[in-house]
Formats: structure tokens, sequence, C-alpha cells
């Protein structure tokens, strides 16, 4: 009767080692309240750069830390898939009336946990990790993207407001003084008519401008994982506008983009899941050796069990997955072709941008002040009339407002081949990203 006491001895050490089940309940009322409580502390130099602000929503952001936990979670699936596979044990007993009255005995069943089938698990494991790297990377980028654009629609958002103000001014004041004119008979009712629908006009764009401001004011405030008010009073520096030397980086992007090499891990997943199903076309073997006490005669048999393969010897699902690594193949294709496309998109964007945003600065700009600048001369003369000299200064603040559209059209464009190429033109944030890559692939 030893044995079924160092059994049972056995067992509750087993038990002992087991790990216990702490609940942990969310609260929702948790994020709020932080988002709500974070301020942000401006850097010694008192203005934000880019990447002063990338490294804050990489901290706080939560779509970021969201990826980051489902990195997490995947690498504690490779351990996962480290362990064999589970093993069974069968405990018997049996009474009867005779000499020996006890028959008892210990079974097992253990899977040979070798080969192709346990190096696929673990390769598979493995290569989810990759897919949620590339897929956090791909967050972050989203983020920074959303960031980039927000900064960018804030700053012309700021300028916008200031001269469509004045604009509003001088087209408030003409209309005034058109209304007088009207009132004694001086012009028709159509030109103060006119006049007010330009007023209209301009203050709408000055509505627009102040919607833009705020609307930009969220997008910041959710990419840094803060309430809006927050950023309110934020002094961002003014982003670099030199159009990058972008050829080699075109290049290279169907290479390093973090969706192409997500791509490529579900090739591999491909060609791990057919070199699997290649596998199960040859028996699982599994062994089951034990002990029994039978009646006072002791015996150790010795099982091997065969799991035998499909009756086509796995054929079809062979033909399956081989379909599969096909498909991830052209798949892979597909996107190293959209992201040439969108590069060469993007790019030929730029340059109509820039040669506008050029356009209206060299050429319409300065015409618009030359014929300002001859019509308040004009009146300084006693020659002019003071409603066409405001409607000539009205003039060069609504160009001002065009090179402004065009501004932004340009950073617009500028980001969208970042975007395609998915690297920033800042260094300094592009060392940032690349940092952050490699310290999530780092942990475990």
């Amino acid at each position: 009767m030893k044995l079924p006491l160092r059994s049972g001895l056995a067992g509750l050490f087993l038990l002992s080692a087991c790990q216990t089940y702490t609940p942990a309940p969310p609260r929702l009322d948790a994020y709020p309240a932080t988002a709500a409580g974070r301020s942000l502390t401006p850097p010694a130099s008192g203005r934000w750069t880019a990447a002063d602000l990338l490294a804050v929503a990489l901290a706080d952001n939560a779509q970021i830390t969201e990826a980051a936990a489902k990195v997490r979670t995947a690498q504690a699936t490779v351990q996962v898939a480290r362990v064999p596979q589970v093993a069974t044990l069968t405990l018997t007993a049996e009474y009867s009336d005779e000499a020996s009255h006890w028959l008892y005995g210990v079974g097992s069943d253990i899977p040979l946990d070798i080969g192709a089938r346990k190096s696929g698990r673990i390769g598979q494991a493995e290569l989810a990790v990759l897919q949620a790297r590339y897929d956090h990377a791909e967050v972050v980028w989203a983020v920074r993207a959303a960031l980039a654009r927000a900064v960018v629609d804030r700053q012309v958002a700021d300028a916008e407001i200031a001269v469509a103000g004045r604009a509003a001014d001088l087209r408030r004041q003409r209309a005034e003084r058109l209304d007088r004119r009207v009132a004694v008979g001086e012009d028709p009712r159509s030109l103060a008519l006119t006049a007010h629908a330009d007023l209209v006009a301009a203050e709408r764009r000055l509505s627009d401008a102040r919607g833009r401001r705020r609307q930009s004011d969220a997008v910041l405030a959710k990419a840094l994982g803060v309430a809006t008010p927050a950023v309110a009073d934020l002094n961002v520096a003014a982003p670099a506008m030199a159009d990058p030397v972008w050829r080699s980086l075109r290049e290279q992007a169907p290479l390093t983009r973090k969706d192409v090499l997500r791509a490529v891990v579900d090739y591999d997943l491909a060609e791990s899941a057919l070199r699997t199903e290649v596998a199960r076309q040859y028996p699982e073997v599994r062994i089951g050796p034990g002990y029994t006490y039978d009646h006072g005669v002791q015996k150790i048999p010795f099982n091997l069990t065969l799991v035998l393969p499909p009756l086509d010897l796995n054929r079809a699902a062979i033909a399956q997955a081989q379909a599969r690594r096909t498909e991830a193949g052209r798949s892979l294709e597909a996107v190293q072709a959209a992201v040439l496309a969108a590069a060469d998109q993007a790019a030929a964007s730029l340059a109509t941008a820039r040669d506008a945003e050029q356009l209206a600065r060299d050429r319409d700009l300065p015409i618009a002040r030359r014929a300002a600048q001859g019509s308040a001369a004009t009146v300084r003369a006693g020659e002019g009339d003071r409603v066409d000299d405001l409607a000539a200064q009205a003039a060069v603040l609504d160009v001002e407002l065009a090179l402004l559209d065009a501004r932004r059209a340009h950073r617009s464009a500028l980001l969208d081949l970042e975007d395609a190429l998915r690297t920033p033109f800042d260094p300094a944030e592009h060392a940032l990203l690349q940092e952050n890559f490699k310290r999530l692939g780092a942990a475990r």
C-alpha cells in the first residue's frame, strides 16, 4: 500500500504549487478620471517640438498602450506553446474477497511532443508576436500621423483666425460705409447688398477657422491622452517645411514598412501551417507506461498508440494549406504595389501643392499688395474712394487667406508622403519611433 500513499503525497505537493485566481474587475471611471487629471509639463525651452509631443503620446495614448498589451499577450502565448502537450494519468482500483483483496494500477497516455508538430506550434506563436509588434507599430504611426496633422491644422487655423478677423473688420467697415451712402442716395442698393454678402462670407470664414482650431485641439488631446483643456495653450514649434529627398525612401518602403513586414509574417504563418499539415500525414505517436498491482502480482504494462491520419493521408488539408500560402504571396505583392502607388501619388500631390503655394506667394500676393498700395496712394492724393480702398485692402487679406489654404495643402501633402513612406522626416521623431519599437521587442 506504499504506492498509493506516495502518489497521494506527490499529488498534494503538485497542488501546493498551483497558482490562485485573483479577481481584477474593471473600473469604468478609472480612465476618464486619469485622463482628466493629466497635465502636460512643458519642456525646458517652453516650446513643444514634434518629438516632445510624440514621446507623450507613446506613454499615454490609449490605443498605443492597448497595442502594447497585445504584444505582451502574444509573448506570453509563446511560453504556453513551449509547454509540452497534456498527458493523461488514469488510476484504477478493485476490491475482491480473494486472499489478496486489492487490485490497483496507474496508467498514462503521453504524446511524444517532438518534430514538426512541436516546432510548428512554437513557430506560429513566435510569428504571432511579430504580427502584434507590427500591428503596434502601425497604431503608433496612426497616432503620430494624427498628432502631426493636428499640429499643422492648429497652427494654420491660428494664422487664419488672425487674418480672417482683420478681413471681417474691413468688410464690415465697407458695408457700413455703403449703407450710409445708399441711405443718402449716393450709391445703388445693389452695392450694399454685395458688400453685406462679402461680410457674411468673411464672418463664415472666421467661424470655420475657429471651428478647425477647436477640432485640432480635440484631436491633439486624444493623441496625447489628455483632456482638451490641457492643450488649449500649448506652444508648439512650427514643423520644418523643406521638401525631403524621398526617392531612396520610396525604394525602401516596400521592404521596410510595417504593414509590408506583417504581410511577410502572414506568408511565414501560411508556410508553417503547410509544414504542419505535411507532418500530419504521418501517424502521431503516444506512449503509455503504467503500473498494476493485480491481487498480489505486480505488473508494468506499456502501451504504444498511433493516431492515424485521415483516410486521404491529409492530402486535402495539404492542398488547402498550399492555396493559403499562394494567397499570402499574392497579398504581399498587393501590399507592396499599394505602397509604391501611394508614394508616387503623394509625391505628385506634394509637387502640385508646392507649386500652388509658390504661385500664391510670389505672384498673387504681390499683385494684390501693389493694387492696395495704389488705391491707398490715390486716397491720400484725394482722388480715390475710401470704399474702394477698403475693398483693395480686403482683397489683400483674401489672397493671404488663399496663401494659408495653399500652405495647409502643402503641409498636408508632405504628411501624406510621410504616411506613404511610413517614416517621419524629422530625425528626432524617427529615432524615437525606432527606439520604441526596439524596446517593445526586447520586453518579455
